[in-house]
């Protein structure tokens, strides 16, 4: 390895910068995108989308330069390379310290991320709900206690549009 661990830092250190920039950026989106799913803004769901979407590309290139370093410095790929690159070239322990910050932002990012889908998932059912009622579709089966199928209770066809 001809690289010497004073010539990497400044390079990884711009690296997690740029990262925890972007994570508080996609954090404060995914907040945002939360209140506009509620709010039923289908064009400010179109367009916080697009930004969410511009964030996590920004980062992905930031990851790969990040396991690019790694290869190259011959640490390999992973996990485990990231932590031999940090052992070489984090003398003061402050780039694992910005590492360890970045995570735990990703952690509440993936959990903002998670609830979003899961208030897409409840917002769809109710549309495909709603369209099976209007064209008289029987409802979609459900599993019993045991795993037997049967239809939704009380499930009854209100009228044809």
């Amino acid at each position: 390895m001809s690289a010497r661990p004073t010539e990497i830092q400044p390079h990884l250190r711009r690296i997690l910068s740029e990262e925890a920039q972007l994570l508080s950026d996609l954090e404060r989106l995914l907040e945002r995108e939360t209140q506009i799913l509620q709010s039923e803004d289908v064009a400010a769901i179109q367009n916080i989308g697009g930004a969410r979407h511009g964030c996590v590309e920004r980062l992905t290139r930031l990851d790969a330069e990040r396991l690019d370093l790694c290869r190259m410095l011959s640490f390999g790929s992973g996990a485990p390379a990231l932590q031999r690159l940090f052992d070489w070239a984090d003398t003061d322990g402050s780039l694992k310290r910005l590492w360890q910050s970045n995570l735990q932002v990703a952690h509440r990012c993936k959990q903002l991320n998670d609830r979003n889908g899961a208030i897409v998932t409840v917002k769809l059912g109710r549309v495909q709900q709603m369209l099976g009622q209007l064209r008289g579709s029987p409802p979609p089966a459900v599993y019993g206690p045991k795993a037997a199928r049967f239809g939704a209770p009380g499930a009854r066809n209100l009228g044809r549009a």
